[in-house]
């Protein structure tokens, strides 16, 4: 015999679809807090942070890359941040002949910072990969500032 929800049923049901929706976007949320963790050191040097930033979900281990154009004259950092413990993180950036270009890179825990001064103003790739220990996905944020 099937027997209809109750008002509480449906709703209970409700509010944790609700609760476990705001849970995953709190996550992603949570790598772009860690990225604006590591630029605070940069802003009290005198670093300008821009609103806009990368995010999303990749696989363990996969390398992503993301093209920006950087000015010479101007000194850049990118920060680079997750939510999830245990993963390991990397982030260089290259010229357009490939050539390494970051001054500076320094990891914690949940997030890294890497700074550039460009030698000329140009197309740059800023190449990123995390790798977790027992995730198969990582969430990350990626951000920048300038000086």
């Amino acid at each position: 015999m099937n027997r209809p929800w109750s008002r509480f049923q449906v709703l209970a049901a409700a509010c944790l679809l609700v609760l476990g929706a705001t849970c995953v976007y709190a996550t992603v949320d949570e790598s772009h807090d860690f990225a604006m963790e590591a630029a605070t050191p940069f802003v009290e040097q005198g670093f300008i942070v821009r609103e806009d930033y990368w995010n999303g979900e990749v696989k363990s281990g996969q390398k992503l890359q993301i093209t920006h154009q950087l000015f010479k004259g101007n000194e850049y950092a990118f920060w680079l941040g997750t939510s999830q413990e245990g993963v390991t993180l990397d982030m260089k950036v290259y010229d357009e002949k490939n050539q390494p270009v970051q001054i500076n890179a320094k990891a914690d825990k949940f997030f890294m910072s890497v700074r550039v001064n460009p030698p000329k103003t140009g197309t740059y790739k800023i190449v990123f990969e995390l790798k977790s220990k027992t995730d198969a996905g990582v969430l990350w944020a990626l951000a920048y500032g300038y000086r």
